[in-house]
């Protein structure tokens, strides 16, 4: 746990603070607490590994002869009034096991829901809602956006008899990544096969998705934040390649297309995402949606592209809706200001 408090004000009064809650491993809160830090948010960070060892209690207030409900925490004997959770990769598989598995069951499963009602409860919260995959797929083609010819099967071999094309995509339904044990992830990840080779495959006991491959001329990463937008173009010779050969992935800092921007803000606001990653492709100048992630790590990607536009808008998101649970307006800080902050913080992080 990670506290970035005024000195004064924790003893009689709850100190209105962002409440960050992740994975122990992960570098953009990391980057994103110090920041705030120095913007003059107050925070804290918890991550899912050493959750349990926290002393909690939580009070909801309000009702008659309040303004607003909050719910006041006491966390390791400090009191605080969270006005902004965001929960990334805050997975109960993450917290380590005990002799007991029912109780480590229970216990993992109670600290997930407690921070997924905190989110609920907080004046603010991000990501946004968590659509699924297909959720995600139904809900573009309905905005008229296109999507991948798309199967669900546990026949692989006979969804890929009905795609068009040399090459299909197969990918996983849930996450891209299985935790038998707390901290050792298998990746589940999505490839490129020829159709022909997938026709020869056995049935499954578990879905998958089976797409067409669309031919594109372009590979685009976006991140929505709170109503902005950052492209990059991505250059890779397959969708798993930016864990198997990271050094021969390419990305490129790009202006958004219109017609991308569109795309991203109107699928953000039908899914009610303050932040989310967009994974897009443009093909002869049509935009194609693959999928977004709530989760999405943006360090790696400024890393290789060389800038920190995407810590740069967070941070002022986050600063922006903590002062409006403050019922505060206040001037947004300089852009040069978060960049100046933003120097010599870690620019490594995982690729999800």
């Amino acid at each position: 746990m990670s506290w970035r408090l005024p000195e004064t004000g924790l003893v009689t009064d709850a100190a209105p603070c962002v409440v960050l809650a992740d994975r122990a491993g992960c570098a953009e809160f990391a980057v994103l607490q110090d920041t705030l830090h120095h913007l003059g948010v107050p925070s804290v960070r918890v991550d899912a590994e050493s959750v349990a060892a926290l002393r909690l209690s939580a009070a909801v207030t309000g009702g008659a002869g309040h303004d607003r409900t909050w719910c006041v925490l006491d966390l390791d004997g400090r009191r605080i009034a969270p006005t902004v959770v965001w929960a990334r990769h805050f997975s109960p598989r993450a917290m380590p096991a005990t002799a007991d598995a029912a109780q480590t069951l229970l216990r993992a499963e109670s600290w997930h829901a407690f921070v997924r009602q905190l989110c609920s409860l907080a004046p603010a919260s991000l990501p946004g809602n968590r659509p699924g995959r297909l959720e995600q797929l139904a809900g573009a083609a309905a905005a008229g956006i296109r999507v991948p010819r798309t199967v669900v099967t546990t026949a692989p071999a006979e969804a890929a008899a009905a795609m068009p094309g040399r090459r299909v995509v197969v990918k996983v339904v849930g996450e891209h990544f299985v935790e038998a044990s707390p901290g050792l992830l298998t990746g589940a990840l999505p490839e490129i096969a020829a159709r022909a080779e997938v026709l020869r495959r056995p049935a499954l006991d578990h879905p998958v998705i089976v797409q067409e491959h669309v031919e594109h001329d372009a590979e685009l990463r976006v991140y929505h934040v709170a109503g902005a937008v950052h492209a990059y173009a991505v250059g890779k010779r397959a969708p798993d390649s930016p864990w198997r050969e990271e050094a021969g992935v390419t990305v490129t800092q790009v202006a958004a297309p219109p017609a991308v921007a569109d795309a991203v803000r109107g699928l953000a606001s039908l899914w009610g995402l303050t932040y989310g990653a967009f994974d897009l492709l443009l093909s002869a100048g049509e935009v194609v949606f693959l999928e977004v992630n709530t989760d999405g790590d943006w360090r790696w990607f400024e890393a290789k592209a060389g800038g920190r536009e995407v810590s740069t808008a967070v941070a002022l998101a986050i600063r922006t809706l903590h002062l409006a649970a403050l019922g505060k307006a206040g001037p947004p800080s300089p852009l040069e200001l978060v960049d100046f902050l933003l120097l010599g913080t870690r620019t490594r992080g995982s690729r999800r």
